[in-house]
């Protein structure tokens, strides 16, 4: 380990040798940049924080206080592989923030795109994929190998099983827990349990009125007709498939390989789209 002496860089943190950091990166008292790092330009990392390498990470990404990212997996068959942590732009991990890196059991690498929030205390097990614009909430944990699609909401205390899918604009509700995939557009309530659209989600990510009702329709033609899930998709995609979400929707319920949840039976959804 070296010191490295730069008015950007605490005198008390240590930078590894191997560790490649923009001109602009702020490292605060007592961070640990050790093996091959990669920080791009306008990255901002905080007190105590450590990251571990082989990372890359891309602009102007903030890593508060006390987050590790890119320590080894916690898998009993992990043996020391050069497995590693990708991670884009503007990205903020809050204070304890955990992320680990890939195994050569899943495809070497745990990786994360755009513009994502984790909040306090999140944890990102090994050869996790987080697409752009997540929010993941404080003590939300996801296992390994799960999938996140882009602006899906971890809330509070929640928990996603491995290979898990979460699907776009699909939100789990606070201390909610899924061993199932989460359909796009998807509220997701309580253990395993649909409860509706994310209908706040839909119409703050300016999804037409038109779309919102022909989401409604396939849900109900799912979740509420009775009917086997090869047949409701194939209803589905006949009445309401000329929709781009409707269609998505199916596409990520025909690609499941654990299955969905089903719907809470004592729900009764409000159809109205005003």
């Amino acid at each position: 380990m070296a010191l490295i002496e730069s008015e950007l860089v605490h005198a008390t943190a240590i930078i590894d040798p191997e560790a490649v950091l923009a001109p602009d990166v702020q490292v605060g008292p007592y961070a640990i940049i050790e093996g091959p790092v990669r920080i791009g330009a306008g990255c901002v990392i905080e007190a105590h924080a450590c990251l571990s390498g082989p990372l890359t990470m891309g602009r102007n990404n903030f890593v508060g206080h006390g987050a590790v990212l890119g320590k080894s997996p916690q898998h009993r068959g992990y043996r020391d592989e050069p497995t590693s942590v990708r991670i884009g732009s503007h990205n903020v991990f809050r204070e304890f923030v955990t992320v680990h890196r890939g195994t050569v059991q899943g495809n070497g690498q745990t990786i994360i795109g755009d513009h994502n929030l984790f909040m306090c205390s999140s944890h990102l097990g090994h050869d996790v994929q987080v697409a752009d614009g997540c929010t993941i909430v404080n003590n939300a944990l996801i296992a390994g190998h799960a999938v996140l699609f882009d602006a899906c909401i971890l809330s509070g205390n929640t928990a996603v099983q491995q290979r898990v899918r979460v699907g776009r604009l699909a939100m789990l509700g606070g201390m909610g827990a899924s061993s199932k995939d989460i359909p796009p557009f998807v509220l997701q309530q309580g253990y395993n349990c649909v409860t509706g659209l994310n209908l706040v989600g839909l119409r703050r990510a300016g999804v037409t009125n038109q779309a919102i009702n022909a989401l409604r329709q396939a849900y109900r033609i799912l979740y509420r007709e009775g009917r086997p899930i090869s047949a409701a998709l194939e209803r589905i995609g006949q009445d309401l498939g000329e929709f781009a979400e409707v269609a998505e929707f199916v596409e990520f319920i025909r690609e499941s390989k654990i299955g969905i949840n089903p719907a809470r039976s004592s729900d009764r959804e409000n159809y109205d789209v005003s």
